[in-house]
């Protein structure tokens, strides 16, 4: 049981980088429908959706210092969207 987290954590250091993408880039879409349909593909998972946003037409990931503060929000089915501002204008869909 003890072999397990160290494991881990050796894993963890062998490869800094993907450990820390999910938590640098962000899946983002253009439109709040691409994003509903990547969203749903993937169970509303997170990590599965950064994995999988290049299959996405209008959807990509994009650095979390890259995006701002709300633009719009829409209730789809109970969960909140918001559409966050980018520095070169518009805004782009996040998962709740």
């Amino acid at each position: 049981m003890r072999r397990l987290p160290c494991t881990l954590l050796l894993l963890l250091a062998a490869d800094p980088a993907a450990a820390q993408a999910p938590r640098d880039a962000v899946p983002v879409c253009e439109s709040l429908v691409a994003l509903r349909q990547l969203a749903a593909r993937v169970g509303e998972d997170r990590v599965r959706a950064a994995a999988a946003v290049s299959s996405q037409p209008g959807c990509r990931l994009v650095p979390r210092d890259a995006i701002g503060a709300v633009e719009h929000r829409a209730m789809v089915g109970g969960a909140p969207y918001e559409c966050l501002a980018q520095a070169t204008g518009g805004c782009l869909w996040v998962m709740p």
